[in-house]
């Protein structure tokens, strides 16, 4: 299997793909720094157009996760580790527009995540929506 990241920056509908070996690129600290940086902030209508499908990301701890999260709200969740799972996803219109997603791992905990796009066009920087520091970086994937 090959995959590819999707660049969607472009026009902010527009899929571009490239090899998935990419690093990613190290996130502002907090949502404060990316918008000190310039960096867009994006809202429930841009998420609702670009955020769905397959997604990579690196989190906190250095893991990197794939989630497929599709159009009927269900996702399915794996890392680097060998955890693997299922839960659920919502764009949400509350604090600006933010992701929320629940992992049944997690007992159905709930958590919501803002996004600022990464000067690269391909990347996401998301933070916490409680107290607005980072916690994961991520990419949309294509699965060949």
């Amino acid at each position: 299997m090959i995959l590819r990241v999707c660049l969607f920056w472009t026009a902010l509908v527009t899929s571009i793909c490239v090899a998935a070996d990419q690093p990613f690129p190290t996130a502002p600290k907090s949502a404060a720094e990316a918008e000190a940086q310039g960096l867009k902030r994006l809202d429930t209508s841009m998420l609702t157009k670009i955020y769905g499908g397959v997604r990579e990301a690196q989190n906190l701890k250095g893991e990197i996760t794939r989630q497929e999260l599709r159009p009927d709200g269900k996702l399915v969740y794996s890392n680097d580790s060998g955890l693997s799972g299922t839960g659920t996803w919502s764009v949400v219109d509350e604090n600006g527009g933010m992701i929320c997603r629940t992992f049944d791992f997690q007992g159905g905990r709930r958590f919501c995540t803002i996004y600022y796009a990464a000067p690269d066009g391909m990347h996401l920087f998301g933070y916490n929506a409680q107290d607005r520091l980072w916690r994961i970086t991520t990419r949309r994937i294509e699965a060949q």
